[in-house]
Order: C-alpha cells, then structure tokens, then sequence
C-alpha cells in the first residue's frame, strides 16, 4: 500500500476499536504469552484453545482483531485454518514477512503490484502466480472473490464498510504501530503463528534480535554521541518523530544523540522552517525520509531551501533514507540491526572502514 510516513502517521491515529470477548462464568480465562519487543499483538492460550489478538492505537485496551488458530470460534473471533495456503496482502510491506517464512508462494494476490520489492514476490508477479487486486478506487471486489484466497492481510484505518463487503475473512495488521525496531520484527512470530511456521518464525527473530543487540553494543563504543535532527517536509513545513519513535530508537542504539529524545507523543513534532534552522545550527547531522528517484544532492534533501541546505549539519552531516529506491519499509523491518549499522556508520565514519550501506545513505550517494 502507498503510503508515505506522515500519511501511516495520521492514519494510525484513525484505527478503528473494538473490545475483547467478555469472560463467562465458569470459563477459564485466557493467559497472555508476552513477547520480547511487540506490543501490538499477543499470543493468548485457554488449555488447548489458541488465539492471536491485535492491538490498535491503544494497546491491550483497543483490540482491532481476535483470531483464532486452535479451537472454536467465539464471538467476533475469526477461525484460522490450520492448512493456509492461499492468502492475498494488500500492503507490500508485509510480503518479506512471507518471504522470510519462505511462504511467498502463498500469497496469490497483492495490490499496487507495481510497488512490490520483494524479490520472491516479484518472481511470482512474473510468472502470473500472483495477481493485482486492487484498482482506483480501492479494492477489486470481483477479482478478490475469484481469486478466492483463504485470508485478505490489511491494515485496519480506512474503507472498513468496502472491506467488510469486499472479503469478510481481513486479517488486520498494526505493526506500524511498534516503537521498537525489534517490534516491528518481532511481527513475524504473528504471521508464523497464523500460517503455521510458529517454529521457523520463534528462530528467525531470535537471530534478527541477536544481531540487533550486537550491533547496538558495538554503538555504544564507538565515541561521543554526535547530536542529529531526523525528519521529513511538505512544503515548507517539517515533520520529526517523537523521542517514543521508531526512529528515535534506531538513532540513539546507532551511538547518535536524537534531538527530541525526551518527547513524548502518539503523532509527528511539526516544526517550521525558522525552528529547523535554529536546531541545525545545533545539530552535526540532519537526516530526512522520502520518496524520490536517483541520487540526492543537498538541496534536494531539504526541499529545495538553499538555507537549510548550506547548514554544515546537511552539507557534511546530512543523510537520507529514499523509500523510491530502497525498501526502508519491507525488507528493512527484518533487518534492522543493518540499519543500525547504516546508522552508525553516518555518526562514526571511523568505525565502519568501507562498508557499503543499504538503507540510509549519506547526501550525496
């Protein structure tokens, strides 16, 4: 699904809510299996009744999901068929997750298939395996039915009463909704869970959070934290991720300082072009996320304002994450410790030596 930062950003703040099933009386109750980083998804056991839970803005207290994959279905709850092998995604970025588990071959429709990165899907979309379901106006209800794949991936904001109509049997998904890097991978465990690689899934992100956690000590090596400014723009006014971010998260295990580490919010900090200026003249690197083809210079990464573009912040300090070229939101989410390396080699050249980067890349590059 198209979507740029700030847009997934006000949407996610439009998820849609609903509540559990209440407990009846001489029921045992559902026990919760915690996991290591997500906060938006659980694993949930009753003997041998087995259910996932998906969570929205509000954590455990907005559940936008309850799906069960061992045991009758109960109330609002949707039966998972333990023998899944036709599924459609309308977001590309949940195709790696399927491609991790080695199930791509599963996915049989996916929308904006124009958009896909996933080399494996890719592959599939060639060879006609895996089809377009999506058109203008949103979904192609006939061609869904057709396909008749066993569940539709979504995430939950937006079109709920097309989607209803559309295929009744949505799988939501809000790992956009995790602060953590190690979160967002962490979602792979859901759709192990759900496509029955629950095995495969528990081993992929225990080396993915090995890795991560390996890397994120070597940061903490590595010299004086540079302070850095990281955000995007839209005519003239810029967006930065709270201290509670994704990104914010990243920067500091990546051994930088973020500038707005003590914030705190739900949504983006909007700034104007006169705060940023006064920031970057504080800051070593300012870093900005968009969507462009090619290579940008300094004042393609600042939208243009020669101002910004002459601050030493962004003439040596800038770097860039450029979604048109690099999968920052697919394959990115289950390798982040590469961003993190990414990210350490921008704040501690000296550590790095010659190694090529991947996601984030200094201006210029």
């Amino acid at each position: 699904m198209k979507r740029s930062a700030v847009a997934v950003l006000v949407a996610a703040l439009l998820a849609a809510c609903s509540e559990a099933p209440k407990h009846r009386a001489g029921q045992a109750d559902w026990s919760g299996i915690p996991n290591t980083y997500a906060k938006h998804f659980q694993l949930q056991m009753r003997g041998t009744d087995r259910r996932v839970l998906v969570f929205g803005q509000g954590g455990e207290r907005d559940t936008v999901g309850i799906y069960r994959i061992a045991g009758p279905a109960e109330g609002s709850e949707l039966r998972i068929d333990s023998l899944l092998r036709r599924v459609a995604v309308v977001s590309t970025t949940h195709l790696p997750y399927f491609s991790a588990l080695r199930a791509s071959d599963r996915v049989v429709g996916v929308a904006h298939a124009d958009q896909v990165r996933d080399k494996a899907v890719v592959a599939h979309i060639k060879a006609g395996n895996t089809v377009e379901i999506a058109r203008a106006d949103g979904l192609d209800r006939e061609r869904l039915l057709a396909l008749d794949p066993q569940l539709l991936f979504d995430y939950p904001f937006g079109r709920s009463e097309q989607r209803a109509e559309a295929f009744p049997r949505t799988v939501v998904v809000t790992e956009y909704l995790e602060q953590h890097p190690l979160g967002r991978a962490e979602w792979i465990r859901f759709f192990g869970l759900l496509i029955g690689e629950q095995g495969r899934a528990d081993s992929l992100f225990e080396a993915i959070a090995h890795r991560y956690e390996t890397s994120k000590d070597l940061s903490r090596f590595a010299g004086e934290p540079p302070t850095v400014l990281f955000g995007s723009h839209w005519e003239q006014r810029w967006y930065a991720p709270p201290g509670n971010s994704y990104m914010a998260t990243l920067i500091n295990d990546a051994g930088g300082r973020y500038w707005f580490s003590d914030s705190t919010a739900e949504g983006n900090i909007e700034l104007s072009l006169e705060h940023v200026l006064r920031i970057g003249e504080e800051v070593k690197h300012i870093g900005v996320l968009l969507a462009t083809p090619g290579n940008v210079d300094a004042k393609a990464m600042v939208g243009g304002d020669p101002r910004v573009a002459s601050m030493d912040a962004v003439r040596n300090g800038g770097f860039v994450g450029n979604s048109a070229r690099h999968d920052l939101f697919g394959q990115a989410l289950l390798e982040p410790e590469v961003v993190l390396q990414d990210l350490r080699c921008i704040f501690h050249p000296g550590s790095c030596q010659e190694r090529p980067p991947r996601y984030f890349f200094p201006v210029g590059q």
